[in-house]
């Protein structure tokens, strides 16, 4: 077999995939600077940084792993690889939580499953650490090369596939989302690109045990780990930090307008308290206040909102009763407005009045 020592083509890699992470800093910090602008603040802008961390992290353990230059650290790329699969998984948990089991996005029942995940993840990474090279990663000094044993691989990889099927499944369960936003669509395109990853590793590690000692295989297999942690991250951010640039007052009154089609306004304007400086659409005049279990939780969210997106999309603000009804200006509807609520009464996938709408099921945020 033939070897190929760190060289300058290394350094190329390295560079290129810096390069790739660079650009998905920008969009972030864009994101950063318009954290107000509604559809970005409806990603969950925390854990999508979190996940761009750890996939930074998971980039600099590929490095030393796939032989690019001297580093004792390989476990570091395990660690992070695992937490942004982490990441994603509880992403798909939330809108699960949210839109199929109908349930908030706090409390114990929804942290426990996290902590489990998160504590299986840092101590795999710390028994990984503690067990003796021989058995996991060994650093070759007079290459400045890393190498795995079988078992090791055999089992990270294990592990690895056991958190994609988890995304897989909670993605299918996403299927049942009937929205404008297309959550299933961007996580099947997420999914694909995992399991693409998940392959590509697979195949380099099974037909060649050693890939870190040629040239070809370890470039290939950083590059294409630096371009599907970012081209995830991007799949998610890209859309709306373009629009927050290019047309952010018309972006977001669509957006708006459809949250609202879609009955999902008490999820921004109520639990991601957003905020709009502009009239999207005003309700009709009599506007019934649900009175399901949830009713004594929509009169407090109710009686504490002040915001325009509340008036605007028939939340009411003050002096809420159990049972009441509340009047709101009205505004003439536009043609396309009109079209709109024919639309809403006509389809079995649209609210069909403003207390479905306001009916605070769907909880507490979009991530």
């Amino acid at each position: 077999m033939h070897i190929s020592p760190v060289g300058s083509v290394d350094t190329a890699v390295i560079a290129t995939g810096s390069t790739m992470f660079g650009v998905t800093l920008l969009f972030m910090i864009v994101a950063w600077i318009d954290h107000s602008f509604c559809p970005i603040r409806a990603k969950n802008l925390l854990l999508t940084t979190a996940m761009f961390i750890a996939g930074v992290l998971w980039f600099l353990g590929d490095i030393p792993m796939n032989g690019h230059m001297l580093l004792k650290s390989g476990w570091v790329r395990v660690l992070f690889c695992f937490v942004y699969t982490a990441a994603i998984i509880i992403r798909c948990y939330a809108l699960d939580r949210v839109f199929i089991q109908n349930k908030s996005t706090r409390g114990w029942k929804y942290y426990m499953p996290i902590g489990f995940l998160l504590g299986f993840v840092i101590v795999y990474s710390i028994i990984t650490q503690a067990m003796s090279s021989r058995l996991t990663i060994s650093y070759i000094a007079e290459l400045e090369l890393c190498s795995t044993t079988k078992g090791y691989v055999y089992v990270t990889l294990g592990v690895l596939w056991l958190n994609w099927i988890i995304i897989l499944i909670l993605m299918l369960r996403l299927r049942k989302i009937q929205s404008t936003f297309n959550e299933f669509y961007e996580f099947l395109c997420i999914t694909a690109l995992g399991i693409a990853a998940m392959i590509k590793t697979n195949v380099v590690h099974y037909t060649h045990l050693k890939y870190s000692l040629i040239r070809g295989y370890r470039m290939a297999e950083t590059l294409g780990d630096a371009a599907i942690i970012n081209g995830i991250i991007l799949l998610i951010m890209a859309h709306p930090v373009i629009m927050s640039v290019l047309r952010p007052r018309e972006y977001e009154r669509d957006w708006l307008l459809r949250l609202w089609t879609d009955g999902l306004q008490d999820i921004c304007g109520e639990n991601l308290n957003l905020h709009t400086n502009f009239p999207l659409y005003r309700a009709p005049k009599e506007c019934p206040i649900s009175s399901n279990r949830h009713g004594n939780a929509a009169i407090r969210s109710a009686v504490n909102d002040r915001s325009d997106l509340g008036e605007y999309l028939a939340m009411p603000s003050m002096e809420v009763s159990l049972g009441r009804t509340v009047s709101v200006s009205r505004k003439a509807p536009t043609l396309y407005e009109k079209h709109k609520a024919h639309l809403r009464r006509h389809s079995s996938q649209s609210i069909n009045t403003i207390g479905a709408a306001d009916d605070p099921f769907k909880l507490r945020q979009i991530i």
